[in-house]
């Protein structure tokens, strides 16, 4: 016997975009939540359309059509007898219940389950499917997507082309520094099994807006994720040692000072971008997102393994509006290696040797936050 219950909407933003109305369920309305810049609600709502739902302090598992879907505290990604996939932002909690965009329930679940859920005019229908309609995964293949996930590193050398970057006492320009060390750090994790993609393998140049872009259509679906973009500082020639960005307001004069310096690469670009007023609400929309916290996570690591082979002072963990960070959809950095304008740094930047030891450093890093950080794609 089939049964219908409806889940109104109310008017929504396009299809890509997170709802805005209250959620209704039958004659009830959800909890709704826009606390953290986007409308968020409670995964329990399902209940009322005959889901099961299972909470604790780490997460949720939903079981509905047959399907077991697992969401965890703090994490974008989730799990379903399809594979492993992502919301716009990660799911949390609120009191006692778990909450979710509002993607999940607008895109998600009729998208997935097109013969128990219908959006049609704002309208989420959803109807009782006989029991075989959707046979349940074999726990075989609930494993597999896990498992199967690739590991993408995306390595973006600073700079190329026409655009050399900044230049050494000794004469070494930083835009074959950068592409010298990206490509031993690649060679590193391809050895470890990653999947690896180059921004630029060669001296060419590559606009700032591309990178992120290119890293993105890399990415496609897969969850599993990082872009790293390796640079070298200028500035006084007492000036030493190592950082690393990721993409936030920066806060001191030091910090705007080095973004201004790496988003000045957009003049020797064909058709050089102009002042971008927009980087401020791309900023401004990555506060409390994801993709910014497992940023900062990464760039705490690599400070941390770059420490044991610097001989530098570890300047920290740093954050600003550098244009090559945004829009990558994964988490991302802009590691700053050492300064060329200081006369030692410049010298060891130049040797193989030091060259060798950065990109291993780097190697260890990435793999140290992909084996503590992974299972907040692959669930717990």
């Amino acid at each position: 016997m089939k049964y219908t219950f409806f889940l109104l909407l109310g008017l929504l933003l396009p299809a890509h975009a997170a709802a805005q109305a209250n959620l209704q369920l039958g004659t009830g309305a959800a909890a709704v939540d826009r606390s953290r810049g986007f409308t968020a609600y409670p995964v329990q709502a399902l209940e009322a359309v005959g889901a099961r739902v299972a909470a604790d302090a780490r997460g949720a598992r939903v079981i509905v059509a047959n399907d077991t879907i697992s969401l965890s505290v703090g994490s974008a990604f989730f799990r379903s007898a399809g594979g492993v996939q992502q919301l716009v932002s990660p799911a949390y909690v609120l009191g006692d219940r778990l909450y979710v965009p509002a993607q999940f329930f607008s895109e998600w679940l009729p998208r997935t389950y097109p013969e128990r859920f219908a959006y049609r005019s704002g309208v989420l229908s959803t109807a009782a499917a006989p029991a075989q309609t959707r046979p349940a995964a074999t726990p075989a293949a609930r494993r597999q997507p896990a498992v199967a996930q690739p590991r993408i590193v995306v390595i973006d050398p600073g700079h190329g082309g026409r655009d050399p970057g900044a230049h050494g006492p000794n004469g070494l320009l930083e835009k074959s520094t950068t592409l010298s060390i990206a490509t031993r750090l690649a060679g590193f994790l391809k050895e470890r099994g990653y999947e690896v993609r180059m921004t630029r393998a060669t001296d060419t140049l590559i606009a700032l807006a591309d990178r992120p872009h290119l890293a993105n259509e890399w990415k496609g679906e897969r969850p599993a994720a990082v872009f790293v973009s390796i640079h070298a500082n200028s500035g006084a020639a007492s000036a030493a040692g190592f950082e690393t960005y990721f993409l936030s307001e920066a806060r001191t004069d030091d910090e705007r000072r080095v973004a201004e310096m790496e988003n000045a690469a957009v003049r020797f670009e064909d058709k050089p971008a102009g002042p971008a007023p927009e980087l401020d609400l791309i900023v401004n929309s990555l506060k409390n997102d994801y993709y910014q916290r497992a940023s900062n996570d990464l760039a705490e690591i690599i400070q941390q393994s770059l420490a044991g082979v610097h001989p530098g002072p570890n300047r920290g963990v740093k954050q600003a509006g550098f244009r090559v960070l945004v829009g990558a959809l994964m988490p991302a950095v802009l590691v700053e290696v050492g300064f060329i304008s200081h006369r030692e740094e410049a010298r060891l930047l130049g040797t193989s040797s030091f060259q060798q030891k950065i990109a291993y450093s780097l190697a260890q890093a990435i793999d140290r936050y992909f084996s503590t950080h992974e299972h907040l794609w692959l669930g717990q």
